[in-house]
């Protein structure tokens, strides 16, 4: 699906661009489960699910859950990822999803007792009668929505009592992801789920660290649960479509450089206007051989002392 056919799918409209994820989320997520591509499946379904929520899009566009993981690039009938989604799943267990049948049909704001604006939402079993029946219609006994717990509540005491302030009410601890960058991922085949979950790490931790996020590559890899190896593949599309831009703090890296005079990339999460619609070369760290390396030290220390004697490359330690 092209990005235009699911913005059409989806009804979108350019007021529907915030939602709000939980900081916590890619911890919570890595202690509950341990394959980096369904780690990126579950955040994405859960991102994706806030905004329906949100904004009430259920039924006016997606009618089940098969709706969902067609868009997020899976075999609806696949049952690989159902164990994370599936009433008493992985993000139900979790906390953060519910399974229910009831669902938003209307958002509006209302002035709670303090004079301040309230989201609110009708439900469809409050108005449903108002509705017309193909709507109706299309409200089986088997239809079932999953709920954003976290959007309501952000801890089980919270939710216990009745303390509403999750994402949808406050937004402290929480990172924002643009919808057009969810689009636009799950439009692009050469980033999808992994791609999407690695922008929004990046994303997050750019928000916490003023716009600029340095960390290792190993470190990126352990920090959001993906293979190294994956990790490095997606980074590397996500920096060719323009979504994240790269630093390299260092001329070039070598295994025989010592760790302390290694420096982190530093990386930065782009907006999403950016972004490229084809594939754009970038620069890459130069990678020196250990043999260049030592007999780069050795030049630069006979230069320093005026020697011009060889150094004989068998006596080098390597």
């Amino acid at each position: 699906m092209k990005y235009e056919e699911l913005e059409k799918y989806l009804q979108y409209d350019e007021n529907e661009s915030k939602v709000f994820m939980p900081n916590e989320i890619f911890e919570d997520l890595q202690n509950n489960m341990k394959n980096g591509t369904h780690i990126a499946f579950a955040y994405s379904f859960y991102y994706l699910i806030s905004w329906l929520y949100r904004y009430t899009k259920y039924l006016y566009t997606v009618e089940n859950i098969k709706d969902i993981k067609s868009i997020l690039g899976y075999n609806p009938n696949a049952k690989t990822v159902d164990y994370i989604i599936k009433k008493n799943g992985i993000l139900d267990i979790m906390g953060y999803t519910s399974t229910e049948r009831d669902f938003p049909i209307i958002w509006h704001f209302k002035d709670d007792i303090y004079d301040f604006e309230e989201l609110s939402f009708t439900m469809f079993s409050e108005d449903k009668e108002l509705l017309p029946t193909d709507f109706l219609n299309k409200v089986t006994n088997r239809f079932v929505i999953k709920e954003p717990i976290k959007a309501f509540y952000r801890t089980k005491v919270d939710y216990e009592e009745g303390n509403e302030n999750g994402t949808f009410f406050e937004v402290d601890n929480t990172h924002l992801i643009p919808f057009e960058v969810f689009m636009y991922c799950m439009t692009n085949e050469n980033l999808g789920c992994t791609g999407f979950y690695l922008y929004s790490y990046i994303k997050m931790q750019n928000q916490r660290y003023k716009g600029v996020y340095d960390c290792p590559m190993l470190t990126l890899a352990e920090n959001t649960g993906l293979a190294n190896r994956t990790m490095k593949d997606y980074l590397s599309q996500l920096r060719q479509y323009k979504l994240v831009e790269g630093i390299h703090n260092q001329e070039f890296f070598c295994t025989a450089l010592d760790k302390g005079k290694r420096k982190a990339n530093s990386y930065i999460a782009n907006d999403w206007i950016k972004f490229s619609g084809k594939p754009i070369p970038y620069e890459k760290i130069k990678v020196m051989e250990a043999k260049e390396y030592f007999q780069m030290l050795e030049d630069k220390r006979k230069e320093e002392e005026g020697e011009t004697e060889s150094f004989p490359l068998e006596k080098l330690p390597f």
